[in-house]
């Protein structure tokens, strides 16, 4: 057990470095953490912050430097096991929840032990309830994961560290898949956490949050730690500036004048699973040029709006039309050879194989073009030319196409996907959270790819929960509640009280 009392060092990290092979993900990085404080980590994507993070969790080995819990030196051998009897506990940015159990298997199950035979379920529930009842939690022990709401699937992730008795909360990217209203909550959540006594740490790119919530902020680049700066002591232009070694133009806005033909009409489209009206009579254009916003509370049609379009699910009423033609029953295949990009909301899931390596990701989808096949025979030249000429052309930090995709940062994996999709030229881009978890110069290198590409003369659907983005990039936005559009509004007549109303299908414009 370590001494919890508000104000004391909970760890100290004195010279870390970690390498891999001849690649150095930290170089010499010292961050002490108190109780009772937030402590915020900051950089872009691959700086070393989840890595950091992890070596403190005990999943890393750090290759040089030593770590101090509780102001004991914790040795050489650190592990998972070791930090969690420290009272260390960390959420990763992909839960690790199983998703078939219920939410009091998913809390205790991680607890047991072989010689567990007779589990104490009545102690495990009680125990759960005191501990939902002090933290505020609505979660009922009984319900599937499955069944959860990515906000309430987090919750249970934090009454998992909390059930295991950590004191020092570590969050990688907490808000990331949250909508605006959870990340509120959860924000709310951390503070209490912070005056109660506990040493919270949270890695994330959202700087307005860290400036909020944090009582110090570290700033890694490339590995190496820039700076720790008190609350106060900076605004989110100064932590931009260290946090990106180059500097960051924000995107602007297209203007009307600049649109053309109609690219994408949706007629009075409708799609119904199971008795279950997901599409209620959805009708929407978008023209050349522009880039059309859609918004939205989670889970009211935003995810069937992109795949009734692309092809993955078809519709029980109405149109869709790609400049007047309807494209009725055709294959995604076909949808996507007649002009269709589409950036899906999860890459991991949807868009690249991470075992795969980034040349071949780069031609996914497209490997029986003849540039690239024939007669079923892959082409591996052109493919690395294509490839090197891809990774130059959208910015991918890589030693090499032949690298696993897995081995890149979120955010190059991601220019690995605006890359595939946007060298086909397309007519439509579909793009569905397109920045969701990048770093501040990703983010804007993303919006700045798609603004060029509306340029060139592509419709661009944006769909995405981060109301910056869409206000920044849109020149008008469509609200979805429950599948309906409730309302289009203008971006340059963006009322937050209004558009708020919009989202909880409280009013129609």
């Amino acid at each position: 057990m370590v001494e919890a009392s508000p104000g004391s060092e909970a760890v100290r990290l004195e010279g870390i470095s970690k390498a891999f092979g001849s690649f150095k993900a930290l170089d010499n990085v010292s961050v002490a953490l108190r109780y009772g404080e937030i402590h915020a980590l900051v950089g872009e994507n691959g700086a070393g912050k989840s890595t950091l993070m992890n070596v403190l969790y005990g999943i890393l080995q750090p290759s040089a430097g030593r770590m101090l819990v509780g102001g004991q030196d914790v040795g050489s051998h650190w592990s998972t096991r070791d930090a969690i009897a420290h009272q260390i506990g960390m959420i990763h940015q992909h839960f690790s929840l199983v998703m078939e159990h219920s939410v009091l298997d998913n809390i205790v199950m991680p607890t047991l032990k072989w010689t567990d035979l007779a589990p104490k379920w009545g102690q495990y529930r009680e125990r759960f309830s005191e501990l939902s009842a002090q933290f505020g939690f609505d979660l009922s022990p009984d319900t599937l994961v499955g069944k959860l709401s990515v906000g309430q699937r987090q919750q249970v992730e934090i009454l998992k560290m909390l059930y295991q008795g950590a004191k020092i909360l570590i969050l990688d990217e907490p808000t990331a898949v949250l909508t605006p209203q959870q990340s509120d909550r959860l924000l709310e959540m951390l503070l209490q956490f912070r005056d109660r006594g506990y040493a919270v740490v949270i890695i994330t790119h959202k700087l307005e949050h860290a400036l909020d919530l944090a009582d110090h902020i570290t700033v890694l680049r490339n590995g190496r730690q820039i700076a720790t700066v008190a609350k106060g002591e900076g605004t989110i232009a100064d932590i931009a500036r260290m946090m990106v070694s180059q500097e960051v133009n924000t995107t602007q806005r297209r203007s009307r004048s600049a649109m053309g033909k109609v690219v994408l009409d949706m007629d009075n489209v409708s799609l119904d699973v199971d008795g279950v009206a997901l599409l209620d009579k959805i009708s929407l254009q978008v023209r050349e040029g522009e880039i059309l916003g859609v918004a939205g509370v989670a889970g009211n049609g935003q995810s069937e709006l992109a795949e009734t379009i692309i092809g993955l699910q078809s519709t029980t009423a109405g149109s869709i039309s790609i400049y007047g033609k309807e494209l009725g029953t055709t294959s995604v295949e076909a949808r996507r050879r007649g002009g269709i990009a589409i950036i899906p909301e999860d890459r991991h899931a949807h868009a690249v194989v991470g075992e795969m390596d980034i040349a071949s990701n780069f031609i996914m989808g497209h490997e029986g073009e003849p540039q690239f096949s024939r007669r079923g025979i892959l082409n591996r030249k052109n493919i690395a030319e294509f490839a090197k000429h891809c990774i130059a052309e959208f910015d991918v930090r890589t030693r090499s196409a032949e690298t696993k995709l897995e081995f890149l940062s979120g955010g190059n994996q991601q220019k690995v996907v605006i890359g595939r999709e946007l060298s086909a030229n397309p007519r439509l881009i579909i793009a569905h959270e397109p920045a969701r978890g990048l770093d501040f110069a990703a983010t804007a290198y993303i919006r700045q790819r798609l603004v060029q590409a509306a340029e060139a003369g592509a419709g661009v659907l944006l769909i995405s929960s981060d109301l910056d983005e869409l206000m920044e990039l849109s020149t008008r936005v469509v609200v979805l509640y429950c599948g309906r559009a409730v309302g289009t509004v203008d971006a340059d007549a963006y009322d937050p009280q209004h558009f708020g109303s919009l989202m909880a299908g409280a009013e129609a414009a």
